[in-house]
């Protein structure tokens, strides 16, 4: 027989994350054209293929790459100087992430992308509100090589949130733009006619809604319309602070969620980003219309007021992708900490280890990921025809000796220490210390000067000082 030429051949142990979760335990994948051309044992793969390079090996642990569900690249310089402080989404968040030039959001952009791809991660889902950032977010991606899920859009109403105290006089009230959500929507709608929700790009468009405070009526109908019209994403942050659901309540007389459902936007492509605050009802409404939620344990512990109950959107059917919320930046701590936080919540609780099992919180960190994403069709597992979107442990790393079951022992001992390469649509990103397409000496020099850059522009907006220990 003829031997066919392979771009790459990857062996190992090969978990596919396909619909059966096979395991191809002295595996093969041939990859061409940036995507997966065949799959089969070892020996019969030898036979049918000659390679321009071989990957992994008899000890070799080959996964699906990383989906990583909910990020903001432009907030990565300020992650520290959040710490210890709560509430700091408008006060220290946002002023910094909008404080940033165009330059500085692209080197944001890298190294976001540095960190994802050496843990593993091959897909990022970011989510854009400013249209000047634009240009260099999406020729940085294209220069990183990751692939990304890119939701944008920008807000078009003002808003005031009476707090506490402050209605002993005031009131909350919102204040919409005319004309503002049509002009935006349309730069969505050319952005998915560039990038298609359902194109075979690095660049998958999608829609962003980012909150109920400052998009309108107007924004979320024809917004969600426009996700439906091209099969994409409608990505919300929602029940995200106690100050949202106070918001909503003193204006529409209903809970964040329940405001979405009135506003008809509920429905499968719909993307509830965190939901901590989600009520039973709200829960419902959600999985009634088959909504997705994007979850991001770390973030939930360091920056936000509450944890999501996910054990019952999960028991409602309601996919999950697990997002870092550049909080570590690597799926490995998110999957360990979802682990950790609702197994102390939830599991102990109730004297029940089983209540989420490793293979759940692997499948969130690919392809049930990509399904919540509406990229399963693409990535997220590792199959014929699929991008060859793959990861590669190194099985014989001390941390994975001895093992016995194959989940259990990746989501609580494996960490990116064990990546050996990071592979997007065919393409060797990542190679045992050494990121191919980007500069990382660069990256660290303007990485520094990024962060005092917003520590200067933000670091005064902190109620306390930083603890120097």
């Amino acid at each position: 027989m003829q031997q066919e030429h392979a771009d790459l051949v990857v062996t190992g142990r090969i978990v596919t994350m396909d619909m059966q979760r096979r395991v191809l335990d002295d595996g093969a994948i041939a990859v061409k054209n940036g995507a997966i051309v065949a799959m089969g044992t070892a020996a019969d793969m030898a036979k049918r293929y000659t390679a321009a390079r071989s990957l992994g090996g008899p000890a070799a642990i080959v996964l699906p790459g990383f989906i990583e569900g909910h990020t903001h690249c432009t907030q990565c310089f300020v992650r520290s100087l959040t710490s210890n402080e709560l509430p700091m989404i408008p006060r220290i968040y946002s002023p910094a992430q909008r404080s940033l030039d165009a330059e500085q959001a692209g080197v944001t952009v890298k190294l976001i992308a540095a960190q994802l791809l050496r843990a593993g991660v091959t897909t990022m889902c970011e989510g854009t509100l400013n249209p000047a950032h634009e240009p260099a977010i999406v020729q940085a991606i294209e220069e990183t090589g990751i692939r990304c899920a890119l939701a944008r859009g920008a807000p078009d109403q003002d808003f005031h949130h009476a707090a506490l105290y402050e209605q002993l006089r005031n009131k909350s009230w919102l204040k919409k733009r005319p004309g503002e959500a049509e002009a935006d929507l349309a730069h969505t709608e050319d952005f998915l006619r560039r990038y298609p929700a359902r194109g075979k790009g690095l660049i998958r468009g999608a829609v962003n809604a980012s909150a109920l405070l400052g998009f309108s009526e107007t924004y979320f109908r024809e917004g969600a319309a426009i996700a439906r019209k091209n099969d994409a994403t409608l990505q919300v942050h929602v029940g995200r602070d106690r100050e949202e659901v106070e918001f909503c309540l003193s204006i529409w007389g209903r809970r964040p969620i329940e405001r979405l459902a009135d506003l008809g936007v509920i429905d499968e492509h719909l993307v509830a980003v965190h939901a901590v605050l989600a009520s039973e009802r709200e829960i419902e409404l959600l999985a009634e219309g088959k909504a997705a939620l994007a979850h991001s344990p770390v973030e939930c512990v360091a920056n936000m007021n509450a944890i999501p109950n996910l054990p019952r959107f999960r028991s409602r059917g309601i996919r999950v992708t697990l997002g870092c919320d550049n909080q570590g930046n690597d799926m490995f701590v998110a999957m360990r900490a979802a682990w950790l936080i609702h197994g102390a919540k939830f599991g102990v609780g109730a004297y029940d280890p089983e209540f989420l099992t490793a293979g759940e919180l692997l499948a969130m960190a690919t392809i049930e990921g990509a399904q919540a994403l509406r990229l399963d069709d693409l990535t997220g597992s590792l199959e014929t025809g699929k991008a060859a979107d793959i990861v590669v442990l190194d099985g014989n790393a001390p941390h994975l000796l001895a093992m016995q079951n194959l989940p259990s022992e990746i989501v609580r001992f494996a960490t990116r220490g064990e990546v050996q390469q990071t592979i997007v649509a065919g393409r060797v990103l990542y190679d045992r210390g050494e990121l191919t397409t980007i500069d990382l000496p660069a990256i660290a020099a303007q990485a520094r000067k990024g962060a005092d850059y917003v520590r200067g522009v933000v670091g005064e907006r902190r109620y306390k000082p930083l603890p120097s220990f």
